[in-house]
């Protein structure tokens, strides 16, 4: 198999497409499910100036080609250059001489703009003296499904923000940071992800505020920094939790992305208040029990046995929602109370932890404690 490489723009695309040169509806193609803001996000590259993936083509002998590779973006340029779909303007990041065409169609761009957009070159492979089977291996090495994650696209931003969290994550695999330590490993960039969302929740110093994929892009899209306090706190609960002996007892349960989160912001808590030194034996007792406490039901009784199902089923499901994450915190703070003696005036909990309890013998303790947070602004500014 051999390539023949050019360089068309796409003025000489579009008319190759239109006189039937490029044939973009092969037997082994997909229909055309590209959706209009992918569509959108193609044009606004091209109005950039930004790089294309190649298109791959096929050599027939008629002296035309079929289209192994590259087809929705094709589509893309031909139903614009049609006029089916008009420029998004509001895509970030924000181009002021982009937004400037917002809702225009093809025919509706300035000469030079046009000129610009017409002379814009796409680089093109043409496969010629293949065997039968060539094309497809080709076509099915370059269409194999890969997703990536948030954290993965979102290591595209190289800035402040993104630094930040790859130096806390370099920093944190250097203190101990390990799939064999923690439960997960940094596979699709986990640990970036963990440590984004711990320095955001820490940023707003919330736990009401649901730290979405979005936000999180949004920070890393802003040049402004996490402020040194806040990487300093993240740093000393993340030394903390990789402190517990838990994470180097062999057999032991190790923490889940959900409770790992959970520990971080408890740690950030004591040492916010300059008690992590004093309470943070005593914390790692509570996170032990707690964590094994996912295997073995019967280490405690009564209250504690309810207060803990309600942690163990929120660190299992729904994780990721607002009252997931409150839940959690409000139920290792009540054991936590439960087992720490602390001394008067010392604790950075509210006073009303002990009404906590009684919901806890409720029938339905999730509702009742859950009702109690909220009646309490459980984990609102400024918590931690």
């Amino acid at each position: 198999m051999k390539f023949t490489t050019s360089d068309p723009d796409i003025s000489t695309i579009y008319n190759r497409i239109d006189d039937g040169t490029y044939d973009l509806q092969p037997e082994f193609q997909r229909g055309e499910v590209w959706t209009k803001n992918k569509k959108q996000r193609l044009i606004d590259s091209i109005l950039r100036g930004w790089h294309v993936p190649p298109i791959h083509l096929v050599a027939k002998e008629d002296n035309t080609y079929d289209v192994l590779d590259g087809q929705q973006r094709l589509t893309a340029i031909r139903d614009f250059v049609l006029n089916k779909f008009t420029i998004d303007g509001k895509i970030e990041p924000i181009d002021p001489a982009i937004t400037e065409l917002n809702d225009f169609g093809y025919e509706q761009l300035p000469p030079a703009r046009k000129r610009s957009f017409n002379q814009f070159p796409i680089r093109v492979f043409a496969l010629t003296d293949y065997t039968p089977d060539e094309p497809h291996e080709l076509f099915f090495r370059l269409n194999q499904p890969t997703s990536l994650t948030e954290a993965e696209k979102r290591n595209a931003f190289v800035g402040g923000p993104r630094n930040q969290v790859r130096g806390l994550v370099a920093w944190a695999v250097n203190e101990g940071l390990a799939a064999d330590r923690i439960g997960f490993s940094n596979a699709r960039m986990a640990y970036d992800d963990l440590i984004a969302r711990f320095l955001l929740t820490l940023e707003k110093r919330s736990l009401t505020e649901k730290v979405t994929a979005q936000r999180i892009t949004n920070r890393y899209r802003s040049t402004e920094v996490f402020p040194d306090e806040t990487v300093n706190q993240a740093k000393q609960s993340i030394k903390f939790v990789l402190s517990l002996p838990l994470l180097n007892r062999s057999g032991s349960r190790k923490p889940n992305k959900a409770t790992i989160h959970t520990w971080l912001c408890m740690a950030a808590k004591l040492h916010r208040h300059d008690l992590l030194g004093s309470y943070g034996s005593g914390l790692a007792d509570v996170i032990e029990l707690v964590e094994q406490s996912r295997v073995k039901s019967d280490l405690t009784t009564g209250r504690a046995r309810a207060v803990l199902t309600v942690f163990n089923d929120r660190a299992t499901s729904r994780v990721a929602d607002v009252s997931s994450v409150v839940l959690r915190d409000l139920t290792a703070w009540m054991l936590f109370s439960d087992r720490v003696p602390l001394s008067t005036g010392a604790t950075p909990l509210p006073e009303e932890i002990g009404r906590a309890w009684k919901r806890a013998g409720q029938v339905n303790a999730d509702r009742g404690l859950y009702e109690f947070a909220m009646a309490v602004d459980w984990g609102e500014f400024p918590w931690l």
